[in-house]
């Protein structure tokens, strides 16, 4: 195989995908992000009209999984740069990478769906909470998410990576306000809250469209979620704990939402 070679930081590649590795406002300002890592860089190869160019570290092509992808890329013409060791450290969004980034056109928003259960992430600002969630939604079904203008920026490459994947089967919206998704959805808005709320296992919920809203680490969900809420539940928990992180908050309360459903057992 052969590749197109770049040994210095200087060039303008290098520069703009080391910004995109760094900061979250560069990929929105010029609508570009990365995905590191081999699941990442397969699953792309489904989506070849996001991929603009793929970086490889030097040697990093002797990986077998490695060396197939890259074929596929080089069929599909699409540019494959090697780079030496220390410049691919540099752009990398990760510390220990596979060596393998795709740099990726960040696709257009998501629509409004009606008839369907949606996603709102209220506030949340860990990028891995972010990736995490969008992960365990799709696994459990739901693949419309929306996200507050406070929550990590959902395209940025640490969030592509803890979702592994689960960008490209989403309908995604970024920076867009509960109310407006609640009031065009139509859905049954239930909102998770550790500080109290209707017993999760007992309360009857879940057979029509629902609009799940999980809150940021620190404060949980913000005043006007709970305000906009159909009804607020709570995950009981073993008294030695107060609260569970976010994301797997968020896994625990859908996959009862799928529980029920499967076994006939939910309720409006």
């Amino acid at each position: 195989m052969e590749f197109m070679r770049i040994t210095s930081a200087a060039n303008p590649s290098i520069k703009l995908a080391k910004n995109l590795a760094q900061h979250s406002r560069a990929a929105r300002k010029e609508g570009l992000s990365l995905a590191e890592g081999i699941h990442l860089a397969r699953e792309l190869l489904s989506h070849p009209e996001l991929v603009r160019k793929v970086f490889l570290r030097e040697g990093a092509e002797k990986n077998f999984e490695i060396s197939e992808i890259l074929q596929k890329y080089l069929s599909l013409k699409i540019s494959v740069v090697q780079l030496p060791s220390q410049i691919y450290a540099s752009i990398s969004p990760v510390d220990t990478s596979a060596g393998i980034v795709c740099e990726i056109r960040i696709p257009e928003e998501g629509k409004i769906k009606k008839d369907e259960d949606w996603i709102y992430l209220d506030g949340v600002q860990d990028p891995g909470n972010v990736g995490t969630i969008l992960r365990s939604a799709l696994a459990s079904g739901v693949t419309n998410i929306a996200l507050s203008p406070q929550c990590a920026y959902v395209w940025s490459p640490k969030v592509l990576r803890a979702a592994m994947g689960a960008h490209f089967f989403c309908n995604i919206i970024s920076s867009v306000e509960l109310a407006e998704i609640k009031e065009k959805t139509g859905a049954v808005c239930l909102v998770a809250d550790a500080r109290g709320g209707k017993d999760l296992y007992e309360e009857k919920w879940g057979k029509g469209q629902t609009l799940w809203v999980f809150g940021s680490e620190g404060l949980g969900v913000s005043e006007k979620a709970l305000e906009l809420s159909d009804l607020t539940l709570l995950i009981p928990l073993d008294s030695r704990v107060e609260s569970l992180n976010v994301a797997t908050a968020a896994s625990v309360c859908l996959f009862e939402q799928r529980r029920r459903r499967l076994s006939g057992i939910a309720h409006k």
